[in-house]
């Protein structure tokens, strides 16, 4: 492993060790089916992160699901969820493991540790994954099945945002906090099946989520840093690994780039629900979903029927809540759901 900062290391490794927690036991049975699992981070250094589970059709919330169940609490931040199967797996990043869980009864199965950062987790296949570390530079491969580590692809940077495009991965390397030798402004692309960097294509600077479009054109949505009040979407011929084109815009705060089912129209958060159709970008809303006082955190679009789940952060302390909508921006409702609503995986 190269451009490691040792010291930080250790220093991470003995807050990580102060607050160890025994692996999960079973304390009681219950059963999900379809529906929408909201993971909240809780909040910082308070190992207090927790799982949701909402039912559309019945319009009923199950919060705390994962410590009901486990007798245990999920632990610090957790980062993100992802869905293989009847097996759900959970990336805690400063708790530094990811745990899986039975989808269906939400008991623990196994945790896997020995990361520097977490982020997300891109399975490519029954038996391989990747995860993105944002202390690290490169991306993790694991076993999902028996979750276990099978290697490591370095890639120079440390990795945020995966996304499988055909028989690659593409990383985006958003923050170089740690690593400050190394980019924020790339996104690298790495072949599944030799697990190696294949090309590394400039955008602009932190870009931290990306989605692909109906004709395969990459998106990549880039903050700026936060920086200038100036945030870009990038546009990607994933054929050529060249960005054919930048749209620059005025604004704060921007993430969590989504599409819908369609593949036409893109969203994202910036302080509002803002969408865009893909060719077309003077049609840019920026405030297609209006947010008033409420404190838009993260996104996500129902593969199915299209609805809009929008978190609401709120004070960052107090439990969140979780906002509804059409695909046409039509509210459907709300639920409560625990600190720091976040990610979202829909079963």
């Amino acid at each position: 492993m190269k451009k490691i900062n040792f010291a930080l290391l250790a220093l991470i490794a003995f807050g990580l060790a102060s607050c160890h927690q025994e692996d999960p036991v079973i304390t009681e049975d219950t059963t999900v089916g379809k529906g929408v699992f909201v993971l909240n981070e809780g909040t910082y250094t308070f190992a207090n992160s927790s799982l949701t589970f909402y039912n559309p059709e019945t319009d009923t919330v199950t919060n705390n699901l994962f410590y009901r169940v486990n007798g245990s609490p999920i632990g610090d931040v957790a980062q993100s969820l992802t869905l293989l199967g009847d097996k759900l797996f959970i990336v805690v990043n400063n708790s530094n493991y990811i745990y899986k869980v039975n989808a269906k009864t939400m008991k623990f199965e196994a945790k896997i540790d020995g990361f520097y950062s977490p982020r997300e987790m891109r399975i490519v296949a029954p038996n391989k994954a990747y995860v993105s570390d944002m202390i690290g530079t490169g991306v993790w491969i694991v076993n999902p099945q028996d979750m276990t580590h099978c290697g490591f692809v370095e890639t120079g940077n440390p990795t945020e945002n995966l996304l499988q495009v055909g028989n690659e991965l593409w990383a985006t390397n958003w923050s170089n906090y740690y690593q400050p030798d190394t980019s924020n402004s790339t996104v690298q692309v790495i072949d599944i099946q030799n697990d190696v960097v294949v090309s590394e294509i400039e955008v602009e600077k932190e870009p931290n989520s990306m989605v692909v479009d109906k004709d395969g054109m990459v998106w990549v949505l880039c903050d700026n840093g936060w920086e200038d009040s100036a945030f870009f979407l990038c546009k990607i011929n994933p054929m050529l690994k060249q960005v054919e084109k930048t749209y620059p815009f005025v604004g704060g705060y921007p993430s969590h780039l989504c599409i819908d089912k369609s593949g036409t129209q893109l969203y994202f958060i910036d302080k509002n629900v803002c969408r865009m159709a893909i060719d077309d970008a003077s049609s840019l809303d920026k405030e297609f979903i209006v947010a008033e006082n409420r404190n838009f955190y993260n996104m996500s679009i129902d593969p199915q029927n299209g609805d809009i789940f929008v978190t609401d952060a709120g004070d960052y302390v107090s439990n969140g809540t979780v906002y509804r909508y059409t695909s046409d921006g039509v509210g459907k409702g709300s639920f409560q759901a625990g600190i720091i609503p976040s990610a979202i995986v829909f079963n």
